[in-house]
């Protein structure tokens, strides 16, 4: 029992120093980026603080993700959620329902396509199997295929 919980530590360790190295390499990239634009330069120490400074805010950020969700007694964290932790910064909150609209504006595109394209293949499936079908109802059975599936019997002509 104890093995478990220490091989569920040290799984929860690795993943932290995971997701601490990918928000380094990302930090160091943006720096890049900024330092070729403005001409100037991070040194290490400077890249590994933002970094560190990142990682600690982001968890910050989930906590009361968490939190918002919790207190509207869900278990999920949605829209209205980061719209409310993004309160205090104006542009920000603003880029966030802008690109909420867009995403909900998408969905629904691609379910009416969805849709459309359920509904063409239906159409589609059908057309066959009813061609196929009125076929067979109105074909009289000639007298040797009569003999075959017993004396007597006819298939009823629909009309």
């Amino acid at each position: 029992m104890e093995e478990d919980e220490g091989t569920e530590e040290q799984e929860r360790f690795s993943h932290r120093q995971r997701l601490k190295a990918a928000v380094h390499y990302t930090v160091g990239c943006l720096c890049e980026d900024v330092a070729s634009d403005k001409e100037v330069q991070f040194s290490k120490q400077t890249i590994a603080a933002i970094s560190e400074l990142t990682f600690r805010q982001c968890e910050h950020f989930a906590k009361d993700l968490e939190m918002f969700a919790r207190h509207a007694k869900r278990s999920t964290i949605n829209t209205e959620d980061v719209k409310l932790l993004a309160r205090r910064s104006n542009s920000l909150l603003k880029y966030i329902t802008e690109k909420n609209e867009e995403l909900t504006q998408f969905n629904i595109e691609q379910r009416a396509k969805k849709k459309k394209k359920l509904e063409d293949d239906k159409t589609k499936s059908l057309a066959p199997a009813e061609a196929a079908a009125s076929g067979r109802d109105s074909l009289a059975l000639s007298p040797g295929a009569e003999a075959a599936f017993g004396e007597g019997r006819q298939e009823q002509v629909r009309p």
